[in-house]
């Protein structure tokens, strides 16, 4: 890997043809803020060649973008890209907040026939996790966890953000305030039933 942003986009190009062309590349970006240069061809082509193609050409790809501050990154490794993300349409994305998410939703991604934004919160990799390493599965996109249960409010999160809503539910709980846990696992499609 390259670490500038003028290698993401070449390399975003090149992922994108290979898309194009019946494959399914997962192209990562080293850190968020490496994406400018590579936007239109997400934005512009991946995320609006299937409409404008009639659903002739699809865009099988899946983009690993590790994202969020907290690192000590300083201000070009800190960046959070999700609003850019889904307010696109043509566009899927995903922010997992556990390591047992991020396996199920990257299979769901890699199956998936539209181009996928994976972001992936740089603090969570600094995490202890198990993962089920030979059980087959996978998260279906738009479909919301409820991490806990509560009647008195609902705190919405994703990625690390889950983490601290969890914190502050239990805090919430000392005061005999009951919240609701919801991870919204994918941001677009949003769950908006859950």
């Amino acid at each position: 890997v390259i670490d500038t942003p003028l290698a993401e986009a070449s390399i975003m190009g090149i992922a994108l043809g290979a898309a194009f062309r019946g494959m399914r590349p997962i192209p990562e970006v080293q850190f968020s803020d490496f994406l400018w240069p590579s936007v239109n061809q997400l934005v512009g082509e991946a995320a609006r060649v299937c409409y404008g193609t009639d659903g002739k050409l699809s865009v099988p790809m899946v983009v690993r973008i590790p994202y969020g501050g907290g690192i000590r990154g300083g201000l070009f490794h800190s960046q959070n890209v999700e609003v850019l993300f889904f307010h696109t349409p043509g566009l899927k994305v995903v922010a997992p907040s556990t390591p047992y998410d991020a396996k199920g939703l990257l299979k769901s991604a890699i199956r998936d026939p539209n181009p996928v934004i994976f972001l992936e919160n740089e603090i969570l990799y600094g995490k202890s996790f198990e993962v089920p390493v030979l059980d087959d599965f996978t998260i279906p996109f738009g479909k919301a966890k409820i991490w806990r249960e509560g009647s008195d409010v609902t705190l919405v999160s994703w990625g690390i953000g889950m983490t601290y809503a969890l914190d502050a539910a239990e805090k919430l709980a000392e005061d005999g305030i009951e919240a609701e846990g919801i991870d919204l696992r994918t941001l677009r499609p949003i769950d908006y039933d859950t």
